[in-house]
């Protein structure tokens, strides 16, 4: 499927700053902090980005940044199967609407707010003033 000098790394935090760079050219918004476990594909360098963070005793994803060259070409979607592999608990998300289809493929699943977990609701209330997102979970049983 990719190259086979594409890694996936879990950043360790003193690498932080090579990722904020990557975030400042693709994303715009994102800049890992401290308190996030950050994820990414690389070769050379970042091509797709990621990261998690702990809310309460909840786990949100957030962050998703894909190089322009390879947007739409499955490296987002491995990195965050790669992820979720990883975890064992549920993990919360809060996409734009126009990437249902995508996480819906992931196996995330929409959530009404008064059904999660109280942080997550009320950090979703609170991202969703800014603009219409959606509220979706990763289940793990």
């Amino acid at each position: 499927m990719f190259a086979e000098n594409i890694k996936f790394v879990a950043l360790d935090k003193q690498r932080y700053p090579l990722v904020n760079q990557f975030y400042k050219q693709v994303y715009k918004k994102g800049t890992a902090s401290k308190d996030e476990s950050v994820f990414v594909l690389q070769d050379k360098s970042i091509l797709c980005s990621a990261k998690l963070k702990v809310i309460g005793k909840q786990l949100l994803l957030t962050g998703v940044a894909s190089a322009p060259q390879i947007r739409g070409k499955g490296y987002a979607s491995y990195l965050i199967k790669q992820i979720l592999r990883q975890q064992t608990s549920s993990v919360y998300c809060f996409p734009y609407k126009h990437l249902a289809t995508f996480y819906l493929q992931l196996g995330f699943l929409p959530v009404q707010a008064k059904a999660v977990p109280g942080v997550i609701s009320k950090l979703f209330a609170r991202y969703n003033r800014k603009q219409t997102l959606l509220l979706m979970c990763y289940p793990i049983t």
